[in-house]
């Protein structure tokens, strides 16, 4: 995945976030980011990469479980079921999403958890909550003009 420019590696035993982060962007640079969606693991530690890195965009924290994930989920699934997913041919997506499963809970809510143990489902978990963040986007009522004020 590395070699198909896929996948970048930084740091030797674990990522240094900030510089990653700057990789990251530099992918789309020059655009207007909407917003970044994270999940909320290590949100202190996050956000203090950000600051460092000097990133200013809208961030949306996301929970994993079944509160938050079943929202997400639900909102990629329908997202792709309506042909508004589209991709490049990824082996890192291709993987990520095999090991990838939805567990049901007994009030019907879902959630994104892995297949194996050691499975990699990083680049799904990214791929949904993105997915599913432009869904609520677009979703939100557009702003039509100023509002009317009687005095």
């Amino acid at each position: 995945m590395h070699d198909r420019g896929e996948l970048s590696t930084l740091g030797d035993q674990t990522v240094p976030v900030a510089p990653w982060l700057v990789e990251v962007l530099a992918h789309v640079e020059g655009e207007q980011i909407a917003a970044i969606t994270m999940d909320r693991y290590k949100q202190a530690e996050l956000a203090e990469a950000i600051d460092k890195a000097g990133i200013r965009a809208p961030l949306v924290w996301r929970g994993q479980g079944y509160r938050d994930g079943g929202e997400d989920c639900e909102r990629f699934r329908r997202a792709a079921f309506d042909g508004l997913v589209k991709t490049a041919p990824s082996l890192l997506l291709r993987s990520a999403f095999a090991d990838a499963v939805t567990l049901r809970d007994p009030a019907n809510n879902l959630k994104l958890a892995k297949a194996r143990s050691k499975g990699r489902i990083d680049a799904a978990s990214a791929t949904v909550l993105a997915v599913a963040e432009g869904a609520r986007q677009t979703a939100r009522a557009k702003r039509t003009g100023g509002r009317i004020a009687w005095v």
